[in-house]
């Protein structure tokens, strides 16, 4: 809904409609029979708070749909395309896994990838055999399998491409690999992944290592977490005041509409938090602490583009679902459908909705990190021929003729976001951490970029909206808690 000023005091403002944010409103919802007694507290008081009362919460999200970069497409085929994330990452320990499985949605596992497209060989192999017969695979897997021990404190952080050429001694067909299987997945270069916190996101991982792609879009799950909450879209924030103590007062961006709350959960993108950020920035008053601008200064948020292209025609196995490819424009692709959608599609002329009405199977390219800041400034044309090129090659058909839609989205132009997510940094030491950081047990943080476990996937973003909470809860029982 949209909101404006309601002269409520609310227990807890939420800013941010992602994953981060709509959990943690969620958690703010959720009964705890043990919390702990308010100190001083007595009779039904008393009583309450054992039973926790539900915490009044509302979120306040600038764009007009919740999900943040969880976000669908309706113009390049006849069911909704995912913008953002794809997939769910692994099974085991996650909260998304097991919200989807309480919403009743079901997952089909996946092997990623399931192909590999060998460039110089041209050769399409499988992930079977690519990863026991081709000695480039199994060395790069091997080495991202059996990553070192993080280094010391008083040792220099450094990055994968010198991890890879001066430590390992790789040989150049392997680091080629290595960008397009693991840089690109980590939404970086070689040369701006920070092996400290690769290392850490690898020892953190608990997570198994499915992929797992849903019978709905991504979407769906965004709406499932909204529901029964209080979410005030087209709601841009310009500034929090928290200099009264035990109150924050939330003024919307270009009007006087205020939300005022006893505590506020900030689950914006890392870019909202800083200070040089003319585009999305938020003003706080009193301005954040140096540390904490700082660390969000010093996490890298890298970009990522996706390339789609609509066929009127199965062109591809009809088992195949990612396809790593090495000395090619482009490093990476899937190919996922999903239900029709009863909802209109989003096509300007009756020439672009019967095409898009024809589109039976659609590609989805992945470019992240130097090669889309490269994509976005080159022609759509130029990047769209050189895309059907590299099918022409690894399908063994003319793909061209077959072709029905055609997009291109870069997240670097989002403007309430400018990049993907964040990634493992050269140098970041405890920024995480101090970003995570609460402050006058009056501002709570969260989102991906917060992840001491350097987790950008989206069970990683609900765990931050968790733990905020969690802060939360223990500032308002009297409990200690990490703050600045």
């Amino acid at each position: 809904m949209d909101g404006a000023s309601d002269g409520a005091i609310h227990d807890v403002v939420v800013l941010g409609a992602g994953f981060a944010g709509l959990y943690a409103a969620r958690c703010c919802a959720m009964a705890t029979p043990d919390a702990p007694t308010r100190p001083g507290a007595s009779g039904g008081e008393a009583t309450r708070r054992r039973d926790f009362e539900a915490l009044r919460c509302v979120v306040l999200e600038a764009s007009s749909e919740v999900g943040g970069r969880v976000k669908v497409t309706r113009d390049v085929a006849p069911w909704d395309v995912n913008l953002g994330p794809e997939f769910l990452h692994g099974d085991e320990n996650s909260v998304l896994k097991r919200f989807v499985d309480h919403c009743g949605f079901a997952c089909a596992e996946k092997e990623w990838p399931d192909r590999y497209y060998l460039g110089d060989d041209k050769a399409l192999l499988s992930a079977e055999q690519a990863e026991t017969t081709n000695a480039d695979v199994k060395l790069v897997h091997e080495l991202f399998d059996n990553l070192p021990g993080a280094p010391g404190d008083g040792d220099k952080d450094v990055t994968a491409l010198e991890w890879l050429t001066k430590t390992v001694a790789a040989p150049e067909r392997v680091i080629k690999l290595a960008e397009n299987i693991y840089a690109n997945d980590f939404c970086a270069s070689l040369g701006k992944l920070g092996m400290r916190e690769l290392i850490e996101e690898k020892k953190g991982w608990i997570y198994g290592e499915k992929y797992l792609v849903l019978d709905r879009p991504l979407r769906e799950v965004a709406l499932a977490l909204a529901d029964g909450l209080d979410v005030r879209l087209n709601w841009e924030i310009e500034r929090v005041d928290y200099s009264q103590p035990g109150l924050v007062r939330v003024v919307r961006r270009g009007g006087k509409d205020v939300i005022t709350a006893r505590k506020c959960i900030v689950s914006l993108p890392i870019t909202a938090l800083r200070g040089g950020n003319a585009k999305n920035r938020v003003e706080f008053i009193p301005r954040l602490p140096a540390a904490k601008t700082r660390a969000a200064e010093a996490i890298a948020m890298g970009n990522a583009a996706k390339i789609f292209i609509g066929f009127n025609k199965i062109l591809w196995p009809s088992d195949m679902f990612d396809v790593v490819c090495t000395n090619c424009f482009l490093p990476e692709f899937w190919i996922t459908e999903y239900p029709k959608s009863p909802l209109a599609r989003e096509a300007k002329t009756s020439e672009e909705a019967e095409r898009i009405a024809q589109t039976v199977g659609l590609v989805t390219f992945f470019i992240a990190g130097d090669l889309a800041n490269e994509i976005d400034k080159m022609e759509e044309k130029v990047v769209f021929d050189r895309a059907i090129e590299q099918l022409d090659m690894i399908f063994n058909v003319p793909c061209k003729e077959h072709v029905t839609t055609k997009k291109i989205v870069s997240w670097s132009r989002e403007r309430l976001v400018q990049g993907a997510y964040t990634h493992p940094t050269v140098n970041a030491g405890n920024s995480r951490t101090l970003l995570a950081a609460s402050i006058s047990d009056t501002l709570f943080f969260a989102g991906e970029a917060t992840h001491t476990g350097v987790n950008p996937c989206l069970q990683g973003a609900m765990e931050t909206g968790a733990r905020a909470v969690a802060q939360v809860r223990a500032a308002v029982f009297g409990v200690g808690s990490s703050k600045l």
